[in-house]
């Protein structure tokens, strides 16, 4: 998402990272792979668990999660994969951002 995310700011949009991990360990994670969108600390993996993203052994560890909530805190995509591979690709999001978008725009 670090490449494109120009184009996710433009359709008025935030990415979060959610790490699973201790606050130490992701300081230390994102010191040596920089991204430029906010990440969140998720010691407790409460965030995981309100999201129903579990950890599986068949997922060599952390199953991968994406999810877009809307500014009313409605979730309008989910995806939670088995592999990091199957993560969506950038356009998939890009294009379901924006016909989020479009569907706001209506409504007003």
């Amino acid at each position: 998402m670090r490449q494109d995310v120009e184009k996710f700011t433009a359709l008025d949009s935030e990415i979060v990272v959610v790490a699973p991990e201790t606050l130490e360990n992701a300081q230390r994670y994102f010191e040596q792979n920089p991204i430029p969108f906010t990440a969140l600390v998720d010691e407790t993996r409460q965030v995981y668990q309100l999201f129903d993203v579990q950890s599986k052994l068949i997922s060599l560890g952390q199953r991968p999660g994406l999810f877009i909530i809307d500014k009313d805190g409605m979730v309008r995509f989910a995806f939670i994969g088995m592999q990091q591979w199957e993560i969506p690709p950038n356009a998939q999001v890009l294009d379901i951002l924006q016909e989020i978008e479009s569907q706001t725009i209506k409504s007003v």
